[in-house]
């Protein structure tokens, strides 16, 4: 029976060792849980280098008219970002909405938020901590373009991701 518990005792510590050796030539578990390692797999298609380094280049996502819908066109872009901060946990983003001037400030600073909301959601879908997100809303304080035109509206009808610890 002594012999036995030894045996046991051995055994846990052997695999113990063998799964510490496993992570850390591995990388993290949670990467590889999640497909960072693998393109396909994270992004959905084959994703090059230089094209992952053009969808990290976007940070700012337009909105339609009164909606915080992503577009779908937008949403490599995201899960590039998304394997980005998986990949830095110590990295820290801002997702700031904005809106266009029309609307009262109360509406388009909720407005604003949701838009937010909707980019965050996306990353954390995609496996980044919600420590590493904030949302703020700007409404429509800070305009990218100054104007009361339709092409005005549509470029101040945004979010953005700032970085904010790279």
């Amino acid at each position: 029976m002594k012999i036995q518990f030894i045996k046991t005792i051995v055994l846990g510590i052997t695999l113990l060792g063998l799964m510490a050796c496993a992570t850390k030539k591995g990388g993290s578990g949670r990467e590889d849980e999640l497909g960072v390692g693998d393109t396909v797999r994270f992004y959905g298609t084959n994703v090059s280098p230089e094209q992952e380094r053009q969808l990290l280049a976007q940070r700012t996502y337009y909105f339609g008219y009164d909606q915080f819908e992503v577009k779908e066109e937008d949403m490599l872009s995201l899960y590039a970002h998304a394997k980005r901060l998986i990949k830095s946990p110590r990295s820290r983003v801002r997702v700031a909405g904005h809106t266009d001037e029309r609307g009262s400030r109360e509406y388009n600073i909720a407005l604003g938020e949701r838009r937010g909301n909707a980019i965050a959601n996306i990353l954390m879908l995609k496996g980044v901590n919600q420590n590493q997100i904030s949302v703020v809303s700007f409404g429509k304080e800070k305009p990218e373009e100054l104007g009361s035109s339709e092409s005005a509206w549509a470029r101040n009808r945004r979010a953005e991701i700032v970085y904010e610890v790279e």
